[in-house]
């Protein structure tokens, strides 16, 4: 992947909200409304944007709680697939939910969804179950696979940066 240098991250703002649309609309079968990617940005999830010359190619959205995290959604632009983006972006994703002292990461993707099984496999991420009817289709449902990643950290080590992680927090908190 040459020229990575023209690349950089940002969290995800209500400005942001009409390309992210965009590129959900473009990705998705079933795309989340707007409410949900606002519902991200209220509740503080970890929403990174994935930038290239100032205009936004791709986003991944995930949960952190304690130490876990859940990867919501991830995607890029179509202009940008198989280009590397989303190895960019599950990169970031997973080196910031490190630092937060998260350990173990799950997801949910579509049955039918072979490019993403495939690169979350490639990454490590393993098969775990299965939700039956999990996700709404324009006609009926289909199940989801439940993938999860563990990130190797020592309990010590994850309950540490945790720590850290909501004691920055506060102390941000105090402030404003």
């Amino acid at each position: 992947m040459s020229g990575k240098e023209n690349f950089k991250f940002k969290i995800l703002d209500f400005k942001d909200l009409e390309r992210v649309m965009e590129i959900e609309r473009l990705s998705n079968p079933t795309p989340w409304s707007i409410g949900s990617f606002i519902d991200c940005i209220n509740s503080n999830y970890q929403n990174i944007l994935l930038i290239k010359q100032e205009e936004i190619i791709g986003f991944c959205i995930s949960t952190i709680n304690y130490t876990e995290s859940h990867l919501l959604n991830i995607s890029v632009h179509p202009e940008f697939r198989s280009q590397g983006m989303g190895q960019l972006l599950l990169n970031k994703s997973e080196q910031d939910a490190k630092k937060k002292g998260v350990s173990d990461i799950f997801l949910e993707v579509r049955d039918s969804n072979e490019k993403a099984i495939e690169f979350y496999k490639k990454n490590n991420y393993k098969n775990v179950g299965k939700r039956k009817n999990y996700y709404r289709l324009s006609q009926g449902r289909e199940d989801g696979l439940i993938f999860t990643k563990h990130m190797n950290l020592s309990s010590l080590e994850s309950i540490s940066r945790f720590s850290l992680f909501f004691l920055r927090k506060m102390l941000n908190f105090n402030r404003g």
